[in-house]
């Protein structure tokens, strides 16, 4: 190389001999160490755009992933959630058979016939029971409200004991002991021991009174108490808690009136005593007792 640059020694920068000098620079060009290969600037462009691609779809897939584990951890704590919610809600439905139901707190409950219950498994700042049917309560004292919703009315107690009957029309509410709160719409009215509270749902009335019916917890402890009653209603009364029913042979019989009082007497016993008092005959046959007589 040393050779071939000695014929460019005489050139300077005031020559004119352009076609030399031209020469000359293609000479440094092919021989300098600077040279470098030609880059393809479509290739270079095009793997730049690929990079660039590719940062977005791996951000883009990050995202997504975040994303996706947000979604299934949200998912499993919505199930894990409303699994326990479903678990801790329990249902007590009675068909042809009275249950006593002792709920969380150790209040109990006496489910009659062809009733239901609804509670959760464990009480929170309220205890709350949902009743369809009648039942009887023995509330345990506490500074949290038992509350119980019956035919959307609220019965509110803090410690009693009482008895409570719903049908579509109706809720009747007699308090055994202590103090109940009946509370419709935020109104509440207050039945203390011995009073009867029927809330009429046509009218949304609720009538407070003398319990009038004093085998109204019959049903549940056998104890009937007669006093110069019609037959007819003893009838209906009797019927309820041994779950027969009475055809009369006469109705001059209807008004015949009865005075007694039994506890928990086996069907044949309480035959016995109508026949007795009322000097009629008595009949059983297929859960049917016919009763034939004169009449009073």
């Amino acid at each position: 190389m040393s050779n071939d640059l000695e014929k460019y020694y005489h050139l300077n920068h005031n020559q004119k001999n352009f076609n030399e000098t031209d020469g000359f620079i293609d000479f440094l060009y092919h021989n300098s160490a600077l040279s470098y290969q030609e880059v393809d600037e479509k290739a270079a462009w095009d793997k730049f755009s690929q990079n660039l691609i590719n940062e977005e779809v791996n951000r883009k897939n990050l995202w997504f992933k975040i994303a996706a584990s947000i979604t299934i951890l949200l998912s499993v704590a919505f199930i894990i959630y409303f699994s326990q919610f479903r678990s801790q809600q329990l249902q007590v439905v009675s068909e042809n058979e009275r249950i006593v139901i002792t709920f969380p707190d150790g209040s109990t409950g006496v489910l009659n016939e062809n009733s239901q219950f609804q509670y959760t498994e464990k009480f929170g700042d309220e205890r709350k029971v949902t009743l369809y049917g009648e039942a009887y309560f023995d509330v345990k004292k506490s500074e949290k409200p038992f509350i119980i919703n019956a035919n959307g009315i609220d019965i509110k107690v803090l410690g009693t004991a009482f008895n409570l009957h719903t049908t579509d029309e109706k809720v009747i509410l007699f308090v055994e002991r202590g103090l109940v709160a009946f509370s419709k719409d935020g109104d509440e009215t207050k039945i203390t021991a011995g009073l009867e509270a029927v809330y009429h749902k046509a009218s949304n009335q609720i009538d407070i009174k003398e319990n009038s019916t004093p085998n109204i917890m019959s049903w549940r402890n056998g104890k009937f108490r007669f006093r110069n009653t019609p037959l007819i209603e003893a009838l209906n009364d009797l019927k309820e808690y041994y779950k027969i029913d009475f055809k009369l042979s006469n109705n001059n019989l209807k008004n015949c009136r009865i005075s007694a009082s039994f506890n928990k007497k086996s069907v044949s016993e309480v035959l016995n005593l109508l026949e007795d008092i009322l000097d009629v005959e008595t009949k059983l046959k297929d859960k049917t007792v016919k009763i034939s007589g004169k009449g009073c």
